[in-house]
């Protein structure tokens, strides 16, 4: 058997998941191209308006690569209250009402995610000694998901953008994920901004969570120029209590028109040369200003899901500025510290200097003898020959002690939004913890 690890990366992988949502490319024996790798198609599955998976396999191993796709819902505009009323409907008629209901699976044979689990029992039954590897977005994300939870097969599974499926697991499920038992075979990459991908993100995360840097130029979904937001916002609950579902603060409106509109676009991901995903991590450390920046867009915002991606902000935005303050006092304050250090200096070499003068006038030590003004006379005859000479500046001292305290304030005004960011980041995190169930 080829051994593959490594060989595929993140890149790869997001690559394959664009492919199962062509149609072209559900052919036997047809040939896919991804970066140095052919893969051939080996099987696919098709049930209309629901799911898709393409079967690939590379250079005849026994590993297969199986990628989902499920198509959107039918796309509808909203304008007004009766069209957020019906689309809503319509929605929670297709398989997301799932992950949106936090419904559970129990006994829902005909969802998408028995489908694509039949499917791979189905894919290792032809093939017993198979590896399967999954990858999918959105909601196919959430399929292999499951799947990875159900299936010993499944060596790895990669999802982008798909929905947080905890609360429709089972029991036994969720006790094995909270043990640690799918970290390192499911790994769920989402967009900060992708408001699909944040659903239910708040629940506790099956496998690892990454969040990814966002793009530079992302789309956006088309809201209705009649109603605002908030007006769409509450048709949307008005439209959950008429069907008696409880509201899930995660799904907000634009969460729900990238859904029935169709018209979120997702301008893609970014990734390092060696095809890994580039994760919010690393574009946050270090990097104060962005930090902050990305954690007003979370505020302006009002997704509820993404409290857990506010704490890494605030994590970082606290280590940020500890590391900023550190430089300030390792760069700024010391220069002033130097600058009055300079100062006393100076006044040493102009005290020397005077005294040298001095000497020449009266003679040795008798300082007695000089009048206050002959001092002043030869202060002044001193400065006028040597006007750049760093005599005792009464007013120099006082502008740099000045600035030592505006320093000071500068620091102490720093650590007090330390203290308001930290307290910021521990209630987000202890609502977190509350909500993942952990005491």
């Amino acid at each position: 058997m080829v051994n593959r690890k490594d060989r595929l990366t993140d890149k790869d992988y997001k690559i394959i998941s664009d492919h199962a949502g062509n149609a072209e490319n559900y052919q036997q024996n047809h040939t896919i191209e991804v970066g140095q790798h052919t893969l051939t198609v080996n099987d696919f599955l098709k049930i209309d308006h629901q799911l898709y998976g393409l079967t690939m396999q590379q250079e005849q191993s026994d590993e297969f690569i199986v990628a989902f796709h499920c198509p959107l819902p039918k796309q509808m505009t909203v304008t007004s209250t009766q069209e957020v009323q019906t689309a809503t409907q319509s929605l929670l008629k297709t398989d997301y009402a799932y992950p949106i209901e936090r419904k559970s699976l129990a006994g829902k044979q005909d969802h998408v995610f028995f489908k694509g689990k039949e499917y791979i029992e189905d894919v290792c039954q032809k093939h017993p000694n198979a590896t399967i590897y999954l990858t999918g977005q959105a909601l196919a994300g959430a399929v292999c998901a499951y799947i990875a939870t159900e299936q010993p097969a499944v060596k790895k599974a990669i999802t982008f953008d798909s929905p947080n499926i905890w609360s429709s697991l089972a029991p036994s499920i969720q006790q094995k994920a909270v043990e640690g038992k799918y970290t390192h075979v499911l790994t769920e990459y989402i967009q900060p901004n992708h408001y699909v991908g944040l659903l239910n993100r708040h629940d506790h995360g099956v496998g690892q969570v990454k969040y990814t840097v966002p793009p530079r130029e992302q789309g956006s979904v088309q809201e209705s120029i009649k109603y605002k937001p908030r007006e769409i916002d509450t048709f949307l609950r008005s439209a959950f209590a008429s069907m008696n579902i409880e509201w899930n603060e995660s799904f907000d409106t634009n969460a729900f028109l990238a859904l029935v509109s169709g018209e979120f676009k997702v301008n893609g991901y970014s990734f390092h040369s060696n095809g890994t995903a580039r994760i919010l991590d690393e574009q946050l450390d270090h990097n104060t200003s962005f930090t902050a920046m990305l954690l007003q867009e979370i505020h302006s915002g009002r997704a509820y899901a993404q409290n857990g991606l506010e704490i890494i902000i605030k994590s970082h935005l606290l280590k940020n500025s500890s590391y900023d303050l550190q430089s300030i006092i390792e760069h700024e304050v010391h220069t002033v510290f130097e600058k009055i250090d300079g100062i006393d200096d100076s006044v040493k070499d102009a005290v020397h200097h005077v005294k040298q003068e001095l000497k020449g006038l009266v003679g040795f030590g008798h300082y007695d003898l000089l009048t206050h003004s002959d001092v002043e006379a030869l202060l002044e005859e001193v400065r006028m020959e040597q006007p750049q000479s760093s005599f005792y500046s009464h007013e120099k001292q006082l502008n740099a002690l000045y600035t030592l305290r505006d320093y000071e304030q500068e620091l102490s005004t720093l650590s007090r939004h330390m203290y308001t960011m930290g307290d910021d980041y521990a209630k987000a995190d202890r609502r977190l913890a509350m909500q993942m169930g952990i005491r």
